[in-house]
């Protein structure tokens, strides 16, 4: 009996330990997600241009890679998974309106940008 209730226990931690590193493993998975999601916006932001897909990917391979992220080949395909999920849903534009949205809403026009009263 007292074996029975042993290898009922033992069992019970043993799922409560795989569990756990089953929900780290997820967790820690949807961290490098987001930070990866981060790093492709602030990466369109740095280079522009046509064509330019290529080299946007590398630097944003090698800033994870310097943030101590291996980036094997799952990795690389989420990367691009984000960049055309950003592309179809025009992320790109959304953002860039709404940074010109806010540069006109905190006043920053220039005398040439304002409208000509007498005009």
């Amino acid at each position: 009996m007292f074996d029975k209730i042993q290898d009922i226990l033992l069992t019970l931690i043993l799922a409560i330990v795989c569990g756990t590193f089953a929900w780290l493993a997820k967790t820690n998975k949807q961290r490098v997600l987001t930070q990866v999601t981060d790093l492709v916006q602030k990466t369109e932001k740095a280079i522009q241009g046509t064509n330019m897909g290529a080299e946007k990917k590398a630097l944003v391979i090698a800033q994870l890679e310097a943030a101590g992220v291996s980036v094997n080949s799952w990795l690389s395909s989420q990367i691009d998974v984000i960049v055309n999920t950003l592309n179809s849903k025009g992320a790109w534009l959304a953002e860039q309106t709404q940074e010109a949205i806010s540069g006109l809403a905190s006043g920053n026009t220039t005398e040439s940008e304002a409208p000509n009263a007498n005009a």
